[in-house]
């Protein structure tokens, strides 16, 4: 072949590969490795978390081409609730949906939603705890361990009982062994004069039906999720607390991928999806107590006196928050503030919700 023949072929490739790197594209095949990875849920497959979960999971696969597989694995069956941060932290799974309150004291900032500060929503929560994220560098250092896909809460959580033992007041919650998850509800329950048991959801209703626990905090989605209808019979129409929820990845997996893919898990895992899932919840939650009360559930309503009651034995809570929290010269109180200012700047009415999730479809 003649040299300027060779000539021109170089300057050929050369000038594909300056326009390449130019535009950010590898300069010949890219990386076309499948990475597989496992997510794991405390959850039933048959719960809209999961499938949400799964479907979160299938819009990765196809945005990134094939190149990320993400199963999941529902019912605890590769870690129970209250194990998953140990199966996420030793890479028994790669993924993780993880709720704090199993974990008392490692995601303390976090239980900021789950102060009285007149969040009633899982939407709400999601936007209150993504703006706290997003500016406050203790929030962010609290999980700096991991790579955050998901941030929300759960629904309003309430005290559900076996028959004959409904509770209406402070004083019908004395001696009475409850299901809690740990962290602030377990608190409540130590306030009110009753005994807080932890244990994972798919644990509750074996617990129930064998008269180890006298009843549980949960909310409606939860419930019909592990089918605890079946074993309830007063529901207690007071909200006692809500909690944050993450879904959580491990940092080496994240780290493993190439940066193209990971700019993909980024792009699917947004504030937005975050409240989609909120959305799917509170539908769940809806469609929850609608299947409790067909199944004969008894909504046990408490009067305004009672609420005072309840409110007044736990007045302890919020003060406690404040002064374990203030440490290393953290303002626990200025990022309190800031929640409540956040949760009033994001609430979202019961009627707005109701309309919200009939344009949704759910």
């Amino acid at each position: 072949m003649k040299k300027p023949v060779l000539f021109s072929i170089a300057l050929v490739l050369m000038f594909l590969l300056v326009t390449a790197l130019a535009v950010g594209t590898p300069a010949f095949a890219a990386d076309s490795k499948v990475y597989q990875f496992s997510l794991s849920t405390h959850d039933p497959a048959t719960s809209s978390k999961t499938i949400f979960h799964q479907k979160w999971a299938d819009r990765v696969r196809e945005a990134s081409g094939g190149r990320i597989e993400i199963t999941v694995y529902s019912a605890g069956s590769l870690a129970v609730g209250n194990a998953a941060l140990d199966a996420l932290r030793t890479s028994m799974c790669d993924i993780a949906w993880i709720y704090p309150s199993y974990f008392p004291g490692q995601f303390p900032l976090s239980s900021v939603v789950s102060m009285p500060l007149g969040i009633t929503s899982v939407p709400q929560a999601a936007n209150v705890l993504w703006d706290l994220y997003e500016t406050e560098e203790a929030l962010q250092n609290e999980l700096a361990e991991f790579v955050p896909l998901m941030i929300h809460s759960n629904p309003i959580n309430f005290i559900s009982t076996v028959k004959g033992k409904p509770v209406s007041s402070v004083k019908d919650l004395k001696n009475l062994k409850l299901r809690a998850a740990g962290g602030t509800p377990s608190d409540y329950l130590l306030a009110w004069g009753s005994t807080p048991i932890q244990m994972s959801p798919g644990d509750i209703f074996q617990a129930v039906e064998r008269g180890t626990i006298d009843g549980y905090v949960f909310d409606f989605s939860g419930i019909i999720s592990f089918s605890l209808q079946d074993v309830t019979a007063n529901y207690t129409d007071m909200p006692v607390y809500l909690g944050p929820y993450y879904l959580l990845m491990n940092k080496a997996s994240f780290e493993s991928l190439p940066e193209d893919l990971r700019q993909i898990l980024r792009n699917a895992s947004t504030r937005e999806t975050s409240i989609e899932m909120g959305y799917i919840y509170e539908a769940d939650e809806r469609s929850g107590r609608e299947v409790v009360i067909a199944s004969g559930g008894n909504i046990v309503s408490v009067t305004d006196e009672a609420v005072a009651e309840f409110k007044s034995a736990s007045t302890s809570m919020q003060e406690a928050w404040i002064k374990e929290n203030s440490q290393s010269g953290f303002d626990a109180q200025a990022f309190l503030d800031k929640a409540g200012g956040l949760a009033q700047k994001y609430y979202i009415s019961p009627e707005q919700l109701k309309e919200t999730l009939s344009k949704m479809g759910l």
